[in-house]
């Protein structure tokens, strides 16, 4: 009679044999196995297993140990491999050693195979059967003998699928008229997991159908608690409608007073969209073009994006989010978010490869499966997302590069992409432009923070503060911070503070958020950038930007209409600034052109330029920091040394103050 072996790793750690738990040896030496085994048939690097044993606790000589616990895990492995109808072992391959079993013999890798056969199936009774049968293999916490990053991806995905495939099983089993098992293996299970609300929704029909609706509501009630508590959000909409439902007694008529149950995915559906602002202002065009974009027919394979872009600060991630939150219920199958760190101070650009892995994690696919290049994740994820209606949300993406590689290749999925520069490289998608707001509605975005007493009493320096703000919704939210927290403050004290360009961006700064650290990225980005063009193009912004500050004389210093009622408000053409750089007007060009496309100056006509004054005050900041020069008013301005070192030597001389220093990038 042929062995019966198991690997089990879906709980405790064991190697059995016809049912009979062999002694594999000590922790270590079963986390040895689990390692192996969850890659059953493929070579895993001994440095990989070390990594996956010890994580960041490795002992002095790893090695040494894989190598000891492979030889006595080699002779655990003989004991079964008497009887020949079985082929258990491990080999060595390379710089590492493989397990070398049918992949069916891992619990994990049954359960895997059991999931995926049950979605073929064209009976429900022999899905039940799959989907019970993968469900036993469950004794416990997977890999428990494993600790480190490696281990808590793994589970992660593992448990994803153990309640993906649960859901399955129940919705099966709520289609048949069988609501009592349901009833007792989900109860436990969403106990363990209430932000899983497909379980949830699952658990709820299951009570009503044994006439336990009193417990079904609690049930609901305490999922909400939950979701408050550990993410500020409300249940999703098919558990507040079917919420409703058993208040109104309207469940339907399916078998067991039931009304049929969506077909759940293998994980639960992503909600990942962040709260909506509840001070959300305007934008009222905007939300219209974004509306119309995905109501609109697509020729046929055409991918369905849009892309919102405008200046730092302008209300971009937030108009993306109130316009998703408002879209959602045109995608059932979820919403996915991705901040792409386009905008980040302390972190770089997400690449590719990472945002395809969380997406794809995110629609539960396990860690282990996800491909480490983004060319092979990017197949993976259009694969995945072929047969859904799910909407993406790509936020502060730096560049189409960045961005191609993630969007779903189905006109059903949609995308909402938001950046600081216009992202032509995407090729025939939606672009909508996001500027300022209006006087009026930047008052109306204060009055979201102050009682309308108080801005009603003093119109006159709302209006002020609005204008100050340049309609900028990061600086107007930063400004209404600073009255909320200040209920004595007149608003006249906070527009008389706005008036003076030395204490401007101090008011407008409020608990880390503000102008300036809405702009920093920005500059860093120029700064730190490997293309001297841009690094030159960033010293031209400060010059250019103490020039306007300080209100030179148009004549002497080559910039024109400085608009001293706008609060430094420069404008001038490419051949004052290149007067003022003292380059060949061509390069000054070139340079202003990489400043508009950083949205550090705005260009409405060919030649013509404008520098706000609250990026005209940002700058002048940096100019002082990064060179320690002053820029008082009343200076007769910088200047460059002649001649065109950009040109010559791919570098630029910077010139700042009256001292007429150099420095080179």
């Amino acid at each position: 009679m042929a062995d019966h072996v198991l690997v089990r790793i879906l709980g405790p750690v064991e190697l059995a044999v016809n049912g009979r738990s062999l002694d594999v040896g000590p922790r270590q030496r079963q986390a040895v196995l689990a390692a192996l085994a969850v890659d059953a048939g493929t070579p895993v690097s001994i440095d990989a297993l070390a990594e996956r044993v010890w994580g960041d606790d490795a002992p002095d000589a790893p090695r040494s140990a894989i190598y000891a616990h492979i030889a006595r895990l080699r002779r655990a492995l003989g004991v079964s491999a008497d009887v020949r109808t079985v082929q258990l072992g491990l080999s060595r391959h390379g710089a590492g050693y493989r397990l070398d079993v049918d992949r069916r013999v891992v619990d994990l890798h049954r359960f895997r195979w059991l999931i995926e056969t049950s979605r073929h199936a064209e009976d429900s009774a022999d899905r039940i059967l799959m989907l019970r049968e993968a469900l036993d293999l469950w004794r416990g916490e997977p890999l428990p003998v494993l600790g480190g990053e490696w281990a808590a991806r793994t589970r992660a995905g593992i448990q994803s699928q153990y309640i993906g495939a649960s859901a399955a099983w129940a919705a099966e089993e709520l289609r048949l008229a069988n609501p009592e098992p349901v009833v007792d293996r989900l109860t436990q299970l969403a106990g363990s997991h209430p932000l899983a609300e497909p379980l949830v929704a699952l658990l709820m029909r299951a009570l009503c159908a044994v006439g336990r609706t009193a417990e079904a509501l609690r049930c609901y009630a305490d999922t909400r608690e939950q979701l408050a508590d550990r993410l500020g959000a409300e249940p999703g909409p098919e558990l507040r409608e079917l919420h409703v439902a058993i208040l109104r007694g309207e469940l339907g008529e399916a078998p067991g007073g039931l009304a049929p149950a969506r077909e759940p995915s293998l994980g639960p559906e992503p909600r990942q969209l962040p709260a909506d602002l509840s001070r959300f202002t305007g934008r009222a065009r905007e939300l219209v073009r974004v509306s119309e974009w995905f109501a609109a027919d697509r020729p046929d394979g055409a991918a369905t994006v849009l892309a919102i872009h405008g200046p730092a600060g302008v209300g971009k991630s937030a108009l993306a989010i109130h316009a998703a939150h408002r879209l959602s219920r045109r995608y059932p199958d979820g919403q996915l978010y991705l901040d792409l760190r386009g905008s980040s101070l302390d972190l770089p650009p997400l690449e590719p490869a990472e945002g395809l892995a969380r997406l794809l994690r995110a629609l539960g696919v396990p860690a282990p499966s996800v491909p480490a290049q983004a060319d092979e994740a990017a197949v993976m994820f259009r694969s995945v997302v072929a047969a859904k209606r799910l909407l993406l949300v790509l936020d502060n993406a730096v560049e189409a590069t960045q961005v191609r590689p993630l969007l779903p290749g189905v006109p059903d999925c949609a995308t909402l992409v938001t950046s600081r520069r216009a992202l032509v490289g995407l090729g025939d998608i939606g672009q909508v432009h996001l500027g300022p707001l209006s006087v009026a509605e930047g008052v109306r975005l204060l009055g979201r923070w102050i009682d309308d007493d108080r801005l009603s009493a003093e119109p006159e320096a709302a209006a002020a503060i609005a204008r100050r703000c340049e309609g900028l919704p990061v600086a107007l939210s930063a400004a209404g911070a600073r009255l909320s927290a200040r209920p004595a403050w007149p608003l006249a004290e906070l527009a008389g503070r706005l008036r003076d360009p030395d204490r401007r961006l101090d008011n407008l700064e409020f608990d880390g958020v503000g102008v300036r650290a809405s702009l920093a990225a920005c500059w860093q980005q120029l700064t730190l950038s490997a293309d001297p063009t841009e690094r030159a193009a960033a010293d031209a912004f400060t010059l250019l930007a103490s020039a306007g500050v300080a209100e030179f004389d148009n004549a002497s210093a080559g910039v024109a209409e400085f608009d001293n009622a706008s609060a430094g408000v420069a404008e001038f053409d490419n051949v004052s600034a290149a007067r003022l750089l003292q380059r060949p007007v061509a390069v000054a060009e070139r340079l202003l052109e990489r400043l508009v496309d950083a949205r550090l100056l705005e260009s409405a006509l060919p030649g013509r330029y404008r520098m706000g004054g609250l990026l005209g005050l940002y700058a002048r900041e940096r100019l002082v920091d990064r060179h320690g020069y002053g820029v008082e008013k009343g200076q007769t301005g910088a200047r460059l040394p002649a001649g065109d070192p950009l040109a010559a030597a791919d570098t630029v001389g910077v010139w700042a103050g009256r001292g007429g220093a150099l420095w080179d990038i």
